[in-house]
This record gives C-alpha cells, sequence and structure tokens, in this order.
C-alpha cells in the first residue's frame, strides 16, 4: 500500500469521524497529495469506503495506473456526472473546502447539497510522512548547494536578474524540476523591499546582497533567504544582521513539537523589538512548506497552532531600513520533539 492509499484511507476515517458521507476535492494539490495523479480537469469523490475520480478521457490510462483503487469515471459533463453519483449513492452529508473552489463551481456543488467545510484536509498536508520529508529535504539541499555555486559569481556589475536566471538554472542542473517562486534578488537599496521583483539593477561596491529562492524537487518546495554585504559592511549593517541572525536562531531552536506557532514568532520579534527595531520587521516569521510554497502551519502573531513533529516550516525574521537595506535569514525546518533539522544547511 502506498503513500497516496494510506492517504485516502486516512481521510476516510476522518469522514466517518466528523459523521461525514463525502469530501468533493477540487484542488490540484490535494488531489496529488490523495493519489499521486497531478493533471487539471479532475475531480474527486470520496465516500467513507471509496473514492471517485472524475477526469477526462485522455487522463483514464494514466490515472487508471497510478490510482488503481479509485473507481474512474470519464465525463462529458463533470458536474453533471458528480450530481449523477451523488444521486445513485443517495449521499446527504456533503462537504467541500470553499478556500480552494472557484464561486462558480461552489455554487454548483451547493445545488447539490454539498455544504461548505474549510481545512479538511489541511491537518494531514502540515504533517509530513518519511517519503515527503525525503523529497522537502532533497529540494532543500538542490537550493543550499546553489547558493554555494552561485555566491562566487556576484560581483560588481552583475545585474539582480542575471543572478535570479543563474540560481534558477543551476538549481535545475542540481535536479530540481523548476523553482518554488519568483526568485527575489536584491541588491543595495532593493534589499529593504521585504518582495522586491527581481529588476535590472546592477550591484556596486560596498552593498548588501539579498537572496531568497527555492525549488520543486518531485513536486516538493523548498524556500532559503540568505543575506551578505559585497564589499566592506558598514558598522549599521553588521548591528542589523547580528540582530536578525540572534532572532532567526533562538526562534529556530524554540520551535519543536508542543509549542504554539505564535510563540515562535513571539521569540524572533522580541529580539528585534528589545534592539529597537520592531517597527522594522514587517512580516511574519514564517510560513509552511510543502506542495506549496506557503502552507499551514503560519509563523506569526495571529495563528496559534500547536507544533508537531513532521511538520515542514520556514523560519525568516528580517529588518528592512527603507532607502537603506534590508536583512531577512531565512532557513526550511522540520519539527521535531527536541531540537528541529535545518534542511536547507548542508
Amino acid at each position: 500500500m502506498n503513500i497516496h492509499q494510506i492517504r485516502t484511507q486516512e481521510l476516510q476515517k476522518k469522514l466517518k469521524e466528523n459523521k461525514k458521507e463525502a469530501l468533493i476535492i477540487t484542488s490540484i494539490k490535494d488531489l496529488f497529495f490523495i493519489t499521486g495523479f497531478h493533471q487539471d480537469g479532475t475531480i474527486l469523490l470520496l465516500t467513507k469506503d471509496k473514492l471517485y475520480s472524475f477526469i477526462p478521457k485522455m487522463f483514464y490510462d494514466h490515472f487508471k495506473e497510478t490510482t488503481p483503487w479509485a473507481e474512474i469515471i470519464v465525463y462529458e459533463n463533470i458536474y453533471a456526472e458528480i450530481e449523477n453519483k451523488i444521486k445513485e449513492l443517495k449521499l446527504k452529508e456533503i462537504i467541500f473546502d470553499p478556500s480552494v473552489t472557484f464561486y462558480e463551481e461552489a455554487k454548483k456543488f451547493i445545488d447539490m447539497g454539498a455544504k461548505p467545510f474549510q481545512g479538511f484536509i489541511k491537518e494531514f498536508r502540515m504533517l509530513k510522512k518519511l517519503e515527503e520529508f525525503e523529497n522537502i529535504k532533497k529540494s532543500c539541499q538542490i537550493a543550499a548547494r546553489a547558493f554555494k555555486i552561485i555566491k562566487p559569481k556576484i560581483k560588481v556589475g552583475v545585474k539582480e536578474i542575471e543572478i535570479a536566471r543563474e540560481i534558477e538554472y543551476t538549481m535545475q542542473k542540481l535536479g530540481a524540476q523548476i523553482r518554488s517562486f519568483e526568485t527575489i534578488i536584491a541588491f543595495g537599496p532593493n534589499s529593504a523591499l521585504p518582495h522586491h521583483e527581481t529588476s535590472e539593477r546592477k550591484l556596486k561596491q560596498n552593498e548588501v546582497v539579498l537572496m531568497d529562492f527555492g525549488c520543486i524537487y518531485k513536486r516538493y518546495c523548498s524556500d532559503i533567504t540568505r543575506t551578505f554585504f559585497y564589499g566592506k559592511p558598514t558598522d549599521e549593517f553588521l548591528k542589523v544582521y547580528s540582530i536578525v541572525e540572534k532572532a532567526q536562531k533562538e526562534a529556530v531552536n524554540f520551535a519543536k513539537e508542543g509549542v504554539l506557532s505564535n510563540e515562535v514568532d513571539k521569540v524572533a520579534r522580541d529580539i528585534i523589538s528589545e534592539n529597537g527595531y520592531g517597527q522594522y520587521f514587517t512580516h511574519g516569521t514564517g510560513h509552511g512548506v510543502g506542495l506549496e510554497i506557503h502552507e499551514e502551519p503560519y509563523i506569526n502573531t495571529r495563528s496559534s497552532v500547536k507544533l508537531q513533529k513532521g511538520m515542514t516550516i520556514t523560519i525568516e525574521p528580517g529588518v528592512y531600513l527603507y532607502g537603506k537595506f534590508g536583512v531577512r535569514i531565512e532557513d526550511t525546518i522540520c519539527i521535531t520533539k527536541t531540537k528541529p533539522i535545518i534542511l536547507t544547511h548542508i
């Protein structure tokens, strides 16, 4: 029994526990998570004892090979087929996740008798099984190795966009499928913009370089940020960097099974605030990483998820001095009962 079949059974058990008869699944990420199949135009109907897959004819052989435990229904009109199956099985307690469903599609499901039920699959996606952990670890190692290869190539006159293209190409050469998000390369004052759009700007002597990047390996993401000074660092940069570095390390060490996500955020935020830079830390401390680059749990002031063994999250505090420079240090880590595993170190 493979990991996807196990998940199917785990979700069916949860349906029974929640006294629901069926779950409609529309998200392509959730589709892959449950079946191992990854194509648009497919919807799943999971009942307490069976998985029904509504797919286009061209995917039939591929899906049958990937997910032999599911019953395949090839459709002409997908919503009509789903409705027919619901009527045939006389299903009443049907749910779907409105957060990953288009408005018009949600209306159709409601007309079929389904009810919104947010986050049914999220708790499963937060906890990574061994195979997932290994894929995320490999993705992180590829990104970390790429940084070591590219850093020596960063010199005066090189453009941000050139480094972005180079590191993405290097990650693919090392085995990645593609980048996991739009690569951020920021020189000088651009580094003070947390989500700077990589530009044609050239690096000058004695400037900050901030690099935020990641890749996808076997559909699993990595996320890493490194900041350094090209040339002779200023006293102000060294001061800010040491504060962010301390905040990041303390938050990483604090993150373990049983603590709350907002408590981890507080560790980093308090250190930065106590040193006089609290107003310049303008985002959350981290987020979950898996099939998506941003997923549950979120590590910020508003989130109170209890961390569990097997969760993979980022820790990425930052300080941004507009018009001057910014510093962000980010690692992807895996939660354990004690000290977390830092996946972006090699």
